[in-house]
Order: C-alpha cells, then structure tokens, then sequence
C-alpha cells in the first residue's frame, strides 16, 4: 500500500479501508486530502482557544503556499500531487477555507464542513449530492436514515464506491453495539461490496 494510505490508515482505520475500493490511481490523492480533513479537524478539536486553531489552520495554508515545510510527510505529498498536476493548490486552500469559516461561525457543525469537503472531491453532478450526504453522517451518525438506497444509487460506480461503502459501514456502525470493535469487519464489507448482504438502517422512531 502506499505512504498516503498507511498514513490514513494511522488516524481513521474504517475510511482507509473505504479507499480500498477506490481506483488505485485516485487512492493516493484520496487520502492525502482525507488526511488533511482529520487535521484540520483535529486542530478544532484539541485546542482550548479558537486563535490557536487558527494558527493551526493558517500554518497548513502556509506550508502548502510556500513549500517551506517538506519534511512534513503529508505536506511533502500534498506537494507532489500539485506538482505533478494532479491536485490544483486552490482545491487544498477552498478545503482548509471550509474549517477556517467553521472557526468564525458558530453555527457551523462537524457535518456541515464534512458535508461540503466531500462535495468538493467528485465532479459527477448528478452524484455530488449523495456523496454530500456521507460526508456529512460520517460525522452526524444519527442520521444515517438519511442514507436510503434510492439516495445511493448513483454512487454505485467505480469511482464512487469507496463513498457507497462508508455509507454502508456508517449503517452497520449505527445498529453494532457502540464501542466495539469488528474483527470481521473487512469481510462484511466485501460481502456489502458484492451484495450479499447489506446492513440495515436503523429506525428513527
């Protein structure tokens, strides 16, 4: 696997495991730029002042800008993607804007930046709002109802399944017992992937 998955894989083992069903040459950007959602996430987090989140947020703005921190991996390749052309920098800077503008209104959820950040990674218009949808109740889980079959269909695709599949797995996780861990996970996830079996939505009664 590559540095960008394993490093993923690190900070969200159940979306790296997503990204496995993503076309191997999509992957790496994939997770680079997911990478980057659970820092600046993490940034809003973990501090105890809205100003430290701040800098937090300005210094990944910075970093990408002036390339003056490549000894920091996921900078490193969030670098090569744009250099390579693969990654336009104004797409990183609109992703971190999402956080920024979280940090300045108060009204502004988790779900909400999770929401547009994942609208941000397909161009397909017709399915831009389904994705929507799963970026959003990866971070709201309650409401998965939201994510009905007729919802994701048009994420039925080759490179849209890894999205169709966090949407399944945010459906078992809502009906598993909270806290525990899946070692079957990966082989339930197979069997969604070829339809064997799908997990159920939970009831909002």
């Amino acid at each position: 696997m590559s540095a960008s998955w394993q490093a993923l894989r690190s900070q969200d083992r159940n979306l790296a495991l997503c990204l496995l069903f993503a076309p191997t040459s999509t992957r790496p950007i994939l997770a680079d730029r997911l990478s980057l959602a659970l820092e600046a996430e993490l940034a809003m987090r973990v501090t105890s002042e809205p100003m430290l989140a701040a800098i937090r947020l300005q210094w990944w703005f910075d970093a990408l800008e002036t390339g003056r921190h490549e000894n920091v991996p996921l900078v490193q390749r969030l670098l090569s993607h744009i250099e390579r052309g693969q990654l336009a920098l104004d797409a990183v800077h609109a992703q971190l804007a999402l956080w920024q503008d979280r940090l300045g209104d108060n009204s502004i959820a988790a779900d909400r930046c999770w929401h547009d950040f994942f609208g941000m990674l397909v161009d397909d218009r017709a399915a831009k709002p389904a994705v929507s949808h799963v970026g959003a109740v990866l971070q709201a889980p309650q409401n998965v109802y939201k994510l009905d079959d007729g919802v994701l269909a048009k994420l039925r695709t080759p490179h849209h399944y890894w999205i169709w599949m966090a949407a399944q797995l945010a459906r078992h996780e809502m009906s598993a017992i909270p806290g525990a861990d899946d070692p079957l996970l990966i082989w339930r996830m197979l069997g969604w992937r070829y339809g064997f079996r799908l997990p159920s939505l939970p009831t909002t009664a």
